[in-house]
């Protein structure tokens, strides 16, 4: 079930207005079931997955909490790691292992094609939050299996998170949510930018960059260059739209998940990017891998392959391809050089654009089907015809109209966020009496009504990181027709 869907918006609806229909008692019920219906909307078999994996560390963290045995509470936490790793790896990398092993020792074996279960990455990590933070002291037993359920499933944040902690997310459904206006119109806005961000921008920018990449080989130049820089954008924007619409949604039934950016491209490092730009996974990563791999503290070289760890597994967990795995190396790469050079411009600015340029570099890798057509990208975007700059500019797949818009939105966009660095605009709009509130949202939402991306011959564009491709196929499109939706079953 897309968030950008009529189908989602129906759903919600009902769901919001069940959800404060009913006994406060009874709420966390309403979510649970809606949240079982929302995944298994796509494809009901795989909901024995999900509720496997939620039963694996429901029981892991009952052990944990019943016994005082250190050594028991540590083989607990191993095995349910184990086996919910060991599902995930044999659903999402099984097909992979198998290549490679092919590759490297000249075979030919062949397995079944498997389909990935939606959202797999996401609501297993956030599982394996609840025995470590037991274990850890942070978090307290939850006794109602149901709650706990929830706290896996909760759909807003199921299929791309924001990848939720226990000792943050399951306290929540413990509490009273009493209908409150002003979370309500804030959740609103929240999701109404986060539509723009993915109707006005991301599917827009989406035509030129697909048009590229799937024809990669009859350009060079000009459109490559700008392409790059352009899915930069893109990846941002869509990803930031679903997050957005997620924790807009979540926030509307009283809920807060947490914020997955925070002006990535303004960051000045690629140490502040990560804290940046996907911050429940980098935050994930950071305190489930990097500190218990020892961080920083057991010298210099230790620190370099730590890190290098950490976004190798990053990578991976973004994908089971060679193309992510080098995205990931890159990044633990600049970690690392940053911190041996360990200089910056006195000016910030500069700072700033050697950081984008540097992430946009990684991003092509991310972005390219394989490493073939990104290699192709790097050598050939340098390559600049200064003739004929215009039509260039127009094969590449937008007219002047989508120009633009996408110039007015962008430019726009990155107003406010210069601006939010030293206010929150948000908060601001909080503020202002009723009559301008509403006369904010319906401009915003006239704004997507009249240049959002969607009409005749529309492609109702998925979200990037939902990424439905095939096991034994790379088709990196990126986006599906909604009628495909419960053939392509490939989730991050």
């Amino acid at each position: 079930m897309l968030f950008n869907s009529l189908i989602y918006l129906s759903f919600f609806i009902i769901v919001f207005i069940l959800y404060y229909l009913v006994s406060d008692k009874y709420r966390y019920i309403v979510l649970l079931i809606a949240s079982y219906i929302f995944y298994g909307y796509a494809n009901i078999n795989y909901i024995a997955i999900l509720l496997g994996i939620t039963t694996i560390s429901y029981f892991s963290g009952y052990i944990i909490a019943k016994t005082d045995n250190v050594k028991t509470k540590k083989v607990t936490i191993t095995i349910s790691i184990i086996i919910s790793i060991g599902i995930l790896i044999y659903f999402k990398y099984l097909s992979f292992i198998v290549e490679s092993l092919n590759m490297i020792l000249k075979q030919n074996i062949q397995i079944n094609n498997i389909l990935v279960p939606l959202g797999i990455s996401f609501f297993t990590l956030q599982a394996i939050t609840y025995p470590i933070d037991l274990y850890r002291k942070q978090q307290l037993p939850e006794r109602n299996f149901l709650k706990f359920a929830l706290f896996v499933a909760f759909f807003p944040q199921l299929l791309s998170g924001p990848i939720g902690k226990s000792k943050e997310m399951l306290p929540q459904y413990s509490e009273k949510h009493k209908f409150n206006g002003k979370e309500v119109y804030t959740g609103l806005i929240i999701v109404l930018y986060g539509y723009f961000q993915k109707l006005v921008i991301a599917d827009l920018l989406a035509l030129g960059v697909n048009n590229v990449y799937n024809n990669l080989y009859e350009y060079q130049g000009i459109p490559l260059l700008l392409i790059v820089f352009l899915y930069s954008f893109q990846i941002y924007f869509d990803f930031a739209s679903y997050s957005n619409i997620a924790r807009g949604s979540a926030k509307m039934l009283g809920y807060n998940l947490t914020n997955n950016f925070n002006s990535p491209y303004l960051a000045d490092s690629i140490k502040t990017f990560w804290g940046r730009w996907h911050i429940s996974l980098s935050t994930w990563f950071k305190e489930y891998l990097y500190f218990p791999l020892g961080g920083n503290r057991k010298g210099k070289v230790r620190t370099y392959i730590n890190l290098l760890i950490v976004f190798l597994v990053s990578g991976l967990w973004h994908g089971a391809y060679y193309t992510y795995i080098i995205w990931g190396l890159l990044h633990g790469i600049y970690q690392i050089l940053e911190r041996i050079i360990n200089k910056k411009s006195r000016y910030k600015v500069i700072n700033i654009i050697i950081t984008f340029i540097l992430v946009t570099f990684a991003w092509i890798f991310f972005r390219a089907n394989t490493l073939a057509d990104a290699i192709y990208v790097i050598k050939n975007m340098f390559n600049i015809n200064f003739i004929n700059i215009k039509n260039q500019i127009i094969n590449i797949g937008f007219d002047k109209y989508d120009l633009i818009v996408l110039s007015i939105s962008m430019i726009s966009v990155f107003i406010m966020e210069v601006i939010n660095e030293k206010r929150k605009i948000l908060t601001f709009f909080c503020q202002k009496n009723d009559y301008l509130k509403a006369i904010f949202v319906l401009m915003l939402a006239f704004t997507i009504i009249i240049f959002g991306h969607y009409g005749p011959g529309f492609d109702n564009s998925q979200f990037i990181y939902l990424g439905y491709w095939g096991a034994h196929e790379k088709e990196k499109n990126n986006y599906c027709h909604y009628d495909n939706y419960n053939i392509y079953n490939w989730s991050w």
